[in-house]
């Protein structure tokens, strides 16, 4: 699972995951030096709790819950895999709250995308948009890759 975090020295957002021999790290951007803490640290948790659900997928799979049944939790699996494909869009184009209330979605895979999507619409910032879709574009490649071996 990949870890995401702010350097705020640096002014940048990092990536970092585990080797089991030590933690390898990369800059995924630097945002506009104006750009609060506070809000770049949301970014960071929203992108955190999006490989969270990500790797979820991977760590929990359908054929592991027991049944494949209608309503049961291995269906409720099968699907939340099938969303890999809806991430993308929904960091691009998030669910914000309109006229006193937002659309939440059941998947926690797509809600953690709109979470991203919400936390860059308030940064605001093209650059940072585009380098943190593709780094949500490689942390979904990087769990297709795993889950077919």
């Amino acid at each position: 699972m990949t870890r995401y975090c702010v350097d705020p020295d640096r002014r940048e957002l990092i990536a970092t995951w585990g080797t089991g021999q030590g933690d390898l790290a990369t800059r995924i951007a630097i945002p506009p030096a104006d750009t609060e803490t506070s809000a770049l640290l949301s970014l960071a948790r929203s992108l955190g709790q999006l490989s969270d659900a990500a790797w979820r997928t991977y760590t929990h799979p359908a054929s592991a819950a027991g049944s494949l049944q209608p309503n049961s939790e291995g269906r409720r699996r099968e699907r939340e895999r099938g969303h890999f494909g809806e991430v993308v869009d929904a960091i691009a184009k998030p669910n914000l709250p309109s006229g006193g209330s937002m659309v939440v979605s059941y998947s926690p895979l797509i809600e953690s995308a709109n979470r991203v999507g919400r936390a860059l619409h308030e940064l605001a910032d093209p650059a940072l948009t585009e380098a943190v879709l593709a780094e949500a574009a490689t942390e979904l490649a990087a769990r297709r890759k795993r889950r077919t071996r």
